[in-house]
């Protein structure tokens, strides 16, 4: 029953995504927050989400990972240490940016922001359910792209018995908790630069539409 469900809920996505490009950003946004994700099939300390059937996991470190569809690297980070905490900063909309604007669904916020980059490339950053995905891509994938994120990171599940022993007690590290999630980048992102150099490919945790429980 349980891979009937996620068949189908798979099945749904893939149709909606063919009409991404009828939608604008906002459209975009709202429909996916909306929608309230409650799939999961890739188990991390402390916390679970979704992995989409057109991603892979590429590596993962702590609590940065990299996805990638069939075009880009997703560099994914996860703040559990300002989840633990409630953590909430108002974000100031940039109106030089190409697009810029915060999301607020029932008790979740956060952010979008997309910047012009290098070589007619943009940097898109969206930061949602105190989860951050960075992606560059070309002008044409910009709308698939913020779907990919936006069904992730509305899909991230916290665990809060399991932070409770792991933020509560400080096990986390400063160096684990540096990346700061409520600021854009801009120009030149060091998250992008870290998430690039440090990963390590994750061979223990299976990437499979199957695992929900």
């Amino acid at each position: 029953m349980k891979k009937v469900l996620c068949l189908l809920a798979t099945v749904l996505l893939l149709c909606g995504c063919s009409k991404i490009n009828d939608k604008n950003y906002d459209e975009l946004i709202n429909s996916v927050v909306a929608s309230n994700y409650k799939m999961e099939n890739t188990y991390r300390t402390g916390y679970k989400y979704y992995t989409p059937t057109n991603m892979d996991i590429l590596n993962t470190l702590d609590y940065n990972e990299t996805l990638a569809d069939d075009n880009y690297k997703y560099y994914f980070y996860v703040d559990v240490v300002s989840y633990y905490n409630r953590v909430i900063e108002k974000f100031k909309e940039d109106d030089k940016a190409v697009y810029s604007k915060s999301i607020n669904y029932e008790d979740k916020y956060g952010y979008i922001e997309i910047n012009k980059w290098k070589n007619g490339k943009y940097l898109l950053e969206i930061m949602y359910n105190y989860a951050k995905i960075e992606v560059i891509v070309d002008e044409e994938n910009i709308k698939s792209a913020i779907t990919n994120a936006m069904v992730v990171l509305s899909s991230v599940k916290y665990n809060n018995n399991m932070l409770e022993s792991i933020v509560g007690e400080n096990v986390l590290t400063a160096k684990e908790i540096e990346f700061n999630i409520f600021e854009t980048k801009k120009n030149e992102s060091n998250f992008l630069k870290v998430s690039e150099e440090d990963v390590y490919e994750d061979k223990d945790v299976p990437n499979d539409p199957d695992l929900v429980n």
